[in-house]
């Protein structure tokens, strides 16, 4: 599934990843090309994932990720064919390479193109709660995806 929100920027080399992540020491094939960063569950081969959290256990045994960021302790529940990368904070590695993946995600700059939402043509289309504001760029999902 394409990310809505932001652009990948990827693919990027397994050995700038780890360089990132100050892993540099890591006998892994570097020349590899990652994909994405997803989630467990929905990653896919020649992508990275992470887990960090016991919870996770049975989704992170079917996960098709081809590497995954996880701790020593937890990268016994990992199928064969992810490969763990083991590291100190596994959250914390995981904003590192979303960052990398998804830069304009971490920008947190106020969109001065906002209007009240009441004041939008999306007033009598959407129901919302105080201090919504709608940028130059929304555009109705409802209508695109079900042309009413």
């Amino acid at each position: 599934m394409v990310n809505p929100f932001f652009k990948n920027h990827g693919p990027f080399k397994l050995v700038d990843i780890l360089k990132d992540l100050n892993l540099n020491h890591i006998e892994i094939n570097k020349d590899l090309f990652i994909n994405d960063i997803k989630d467990l569950k929905n990653s896919q081969s020649n992508e990275i994932t992470f887990f960090h959290s016991q919870k996770y256990k049975s989704v992170a045994n079917n996960t098709k990720a081809t590497f995954c960021l996880t701790t020593e302790i937890l990268k016994k529940e990992l199928p064969k064919n992810c490969k763990p990368i083991i590291v100190d904070n596994v959250l914390v590695s995981t904003s590192i390479i979303t960052a990398k993946f998804y830069p304009d995600s971490i920008e947190d700059s106020f969109d001065d193109t906002v209007q009240e939402i009441d004041q939008t043509k999306f007033n009598d289309f959407v129901k919302y709660g105080k201090n919504v504001l709608i940028g130059e760029n929304v555009i109705n999902w409802f209508k695109l995806f079900y042309r009413t």
